[in-house]
């Protein structure tokens, strides 16, 4: 969730997840892009709302405030550790009977509640956020330029403009090169603000991959050193000088957060496996 990370929870442990059924032909989706980028749609919960939700395709569970998941009256099922850049929480999870963003629908997913300020914090009203439990069931288009999400048919992922994915604790990942020739682990996140680097914490290992890709450390204090990558390709786009914010976090399977939204559009194929952007 890039630098709003600080807000929200960035990972969720837990177990005996239920798989949500959903709609696959639904109609598209109007979407309010904000000034840095961050996506906000309506969705239905429980055939009550419309609720104002962030979209997320770099978070691996959906969150739901604290004080939308008792009007609902949504029951608690588990509690589940949450990890945020202040530490690490036990927060209570609820099911959802029923969660819709126009005619697409997820039935039985699990979210995890969190203080409704934080969530508040990320935009006018939000009371929540969809995150790939909900998304990665749908073969789907974030049409920056339009201000839309289509829903379409599966992609090729074999196609020379498709950049691969894998999953890794419920998210989708993409091994991304540049003129070093060695791959880059990033996460493509709809709910980061600016591209980010994670930098080894103190006293652990370097991160070898992150630090073959950039140069020109610049000056500042933890999370406001910049480095720049000089060429970084997704698919057969080739992003150059792009500015990272490196941002002290041990991840083993991630090297960092690529946003969206510097993309016209960019489509996702139902269950992770590839994404195509386009300029």
């Amino acid at each position: 969730m890039g630098m709003r990370a600080c807000l929200v929870p960035v990972l969720v442990t837990m177990s005996g997840v239920a798989a949500a059924g959903a709609d696959r032909t639904p109609a598209s989706v109007p979407l309010s892009i904000d000034g840095k980028g961050g996506i906000v749609v309506e969705v239905r919960i429980n055939a009550a709302g419309p609720f104002r939700f962030i979209l997320d395709t770099g978070a691996a569970r959906s969150l739901v405030a604290d004080d939308l998941a008792r009007e609902i009256a949504a029951p608690a099922v588990a509690k589940s550790e949450v990890v945020t850049t202040a530490g690490s929480d036990l927060r209570l999870v609820v099911r959802l009977t029923s969660l819709a963003m126009a005619s697409a629908t997820a039935d039985g997913l699990l979210a995890v509640v969190v203080p409704g300020q934080h969530l508040a914090r990320l935009g006018d009203r939000v009371r929540g956020l969809l995150g790939q439990d909900f998304l990665s069931a749908f073969n789907y288009t974030l049409d920056y330029r339009r201000r839309r999400l289509t829903w379409d048919e599966p992609l090729a992922c074999d196609a020379p403009g498709a950049a691969r994915m894998t999953a890794t604790e419920g998210r989708f990942v993409m091994a991304l090169e540049g003129d070093s020739g060695v791959p880059l682990r990033l996460v493509p996140d709809s709910g980061a603000e600016v591209p980010v680097l994670f930098r080894p914490i103190a006293g652990t290992a370097p991160a070898s991959t992150a630090a073959a890709m950039v140069t020109g450390l610049g000056a500042g204090g933890r999370a406001a050193r910049i480095a720049t990558m000089p060429t970084l390709r997704v698919g057969s786009v080739t992003m150059r000088h792009l500015d990272a914010y490196l941002v002290e976090r041990a991840d083993a399977d991630v090297d960092g957060l690529l946003p969206l939204h510097g993309f016209s559009s960019v489509s996702f194929a139902a269950g992770g496996a590839c994404l195509v952007a386009r300029r």
